[in-house]
């Protein structure tokens, strides 16, 4: 298919996501910079007005209502059977994205080799680089992921997160807050594994597309404010205790063994508690 024909269906997943929504959907045109955009909205059974503004800002956006909140994954592979365009670009509702942006991950998507995703460069209202790609997770570097007490003590996450890079990179992993991927591939790969409610599901794509000899691109030009955690009015425990979920079922999956099902719930529940009860700074605390 040319590329003046190409269509990029944009899926915003909603669950109480208002305000930032609003300035989310105020970007998406200067990001497309002529790009042609169909405008997918799943919302998780939100009490706000969440799928009312996507509709006031893209009168043509299919809204999809869920009855239940079912989860990041489940909402996305809903969009994708509804989609029409030639790539999907998953789209947190707190980014604003940068103008040109969505034509840059497109870009990638035409010419670089082997693309399975293409995401953007995230960074926080201060303007500061904030790091969305990561290594796939092993028991040791797991030690220092973003969710880990050691991680927030010593203020790094350097053996699990990757730094930033100044042009297109290939990297092992990445978060779904901005990624762009081809929905033939992403049917064909079988979607987002709705085992994953929130959290995690990103990587396990990334890690599958992997392993059929795909690469995931960090693309610098494609930039966005992500206000890290704000997309939803989901409480700070609740968060937390879906990551260690998910940490534990992404390991219950690809390393089915005595660490995943003695040791790692053991150690996994002990973070959340100290990661709960202790004052540590999170990311989203970052003001401009």
């Amino acid at each position: 298919m040319s590329a003046d024909k190409e269509t990029v269906s944009v899926v915003i997943v909603t669950h109480n996501s208002m305000p930032p929504l609003e300035d989310c959907l105020r970007s998406l045109r200067a990001g497309a910079n002529g790009t042609r955009l169909e405008i997918i909205n799943v919302d998780n059974r939100s009490a706000d007005d969440s799928p009312e503004v996507v509709k006031r800002y893209f009168p043509q956006a299919k809204i999809i209502r869920n009855p239940s909140n079912v989860g990041f994954g489940r909402a996305c592979n809903l969009a994708a059977e509804h989609a029409t365009g030639d790539y999907l670009l998953f789209l947190n509702p707190d980014l604003q994205v940068d103008r040109n942006s969505i034509e840059n991950l497109l870009e990638v998507c035409r010419r670089a080799e082997r693309v399975g995703t293409a995401v953007g460069r995230m960074r926080f209202p201060d303007g500061s680089f904030q790091a969305t790609c990561r290594r796939l997770p092993q028991f040791n570097n797991m030690l220092f992921s973003r969710g880990s007490i050691f991680a927030r003590l010593m203020r790094t996450n350097g053996q699990y997160t990757l730094p930033d890079f100044p042009e297109v990179t290939p990297v092992p992993a990445a978060a779904g807050t901005m990624m762009m991927i081809e929905k033939r591939l992403f049917r064909d790969v079988g979607g987002f594994d709705k085992r994953f409610f929130m959290f995690m599901e990103d990587v396990d794509l990334c890690l599958r597309l992997g392993l059929l000899g795909y690469r995931n691109y960090f693309v610098p030009a494609a930039g966005a404010v992500h206000l890290w955690g704000r997309g939803s009015r989901v409480g700070k425990f609740r968060r937390n205790l879906h990551h260690h979920i998910n940490v534990w079922r992404y390991f219950a999956k690809h390393y089915p063994n005595i660490l995943s099902y003695a040791l790692l719930p053991f150690a996994l529940a002990l973070n959340l508690l100290l990661v709960t009860v202790l004052p540590v700074s999170q990311p989203a605390n970052r003001r401009p």
